[in-house]
């Protein structure tokens, strides 16, 4: 994909005042794919070709991002190259008594059983749980939105997001694996990071450690980690402790279903 956008005047100012240059007022969305930017000053137009690969975005099912190499493996002219050495044969899962190694999906993609924690399908070699065989032109692609393969397993998930009045972000737009790895992790519900982390990945502007009422009590701010959790005790105390990461019946997501800011923190404090 390609999109030429000429900047040019257009969301420019000049500020003869901050050294003579050309300040720029405008974000460019980039689209997936390649982008060629074109930007117009006094002297002439100059190109640049910037590549963007949306991870988390919906994709075609055996098509590669351009300007990237090749990211698709289960495609017919692919696996005929593969199949000298390889059998590419469907995964039908296992007896629960034997090991993942017993599965074939894993002669290739053994690093996904080799995370601490793994997800339920993983464990059982079940593969085809999530990913369909029959998807073309790319075999075992999984569903779009992913959300609509999670909730298959996960309806007591889908029943209370469905129930409150504001979703979170990833959780609206069903992506799941914005924050989960779907075949596991070291951390708690197989979160790709641990919760401080993840939820700053995002929210950039919380990774301070200044959050909520700065300057009363805690001074600086409350704590958002390396404290315990007072109700959950050996756990650390993180941004989940205040905020549900689906959904919830207030704006900021506050947990426990509350809507009135006092009575969030009446949770933990009884003062």
């Amino acid at each position: 994909m390609s999109r030429k956008v000429a900047i040019g005047g257009v969301g420019a100012v000049w500020r003869p005042a901050l050294d003579q240059v050309w300040s720029f007022l405008r974000t460019q969305e980039l689209e997936p794919g390649d982008n060629t930017v074109s930007v117009t000053d006094g002297t002439g137009t100059a190109e640049v070709h910037v590549a963007r690969y949306v991870t988390t975005g919906p994709q075609v099912p055996g098509v590669d991002t351009a300007g990237f190499g090749q990211g698709t493996l289960h495609r017919k002219d692919v696996e005929t190259r593969c199949a000298r050495c390889h059998s590419m044969d469907d995964a039908q899962g296992k007896p629960a008594e034997q090991t993942l190694l017993g599965t074939q999906c894993v002669t290739c993609h053994a690093d996904l059983v080799s995370r601490p924690k793994q997800h339920g399908p993983v464990g059982q070699g079940a593969c085809l749980m999530c990913h369909e065989a029959s998807s073309a032109p790319q075999r075992y692609a999984v569903a779009w939105p992913i959300q609509e393969t999670c909730f298959k397993c996960h309806e007591d998930i889908k029943n209370a997001m469905w129930k409150k009045a504001y979703r979170h972000g990833p959780a609206a737009a069903g992506r799941c694996t914005t924050c989960h790895d779907p075949h596991g992790s070291p951390n708690v519900f197989w979160l790709k990071k641990p919760v401080w982390e993840l939820c700053t990945n995002c929210h950039t502007e919380k990774a301070t450690d200044r959050h909520v009422v700065v300057g009363f009590v805690y001074g600086d701010s409350h704590p958002t980690r390396n404290r315990p959790h007072p109700r959950k005790p050996g756990v650390e105390f993180a941004c989940s402790a205040c905020h549900n990461p689906h959904a919830a019946q207030a704006r900021f997501l506050w947990q426990f279903d509350v809507t009135v800011r006092e009575d969030l923190c009446r949770t933990c404090h009884a003062k």
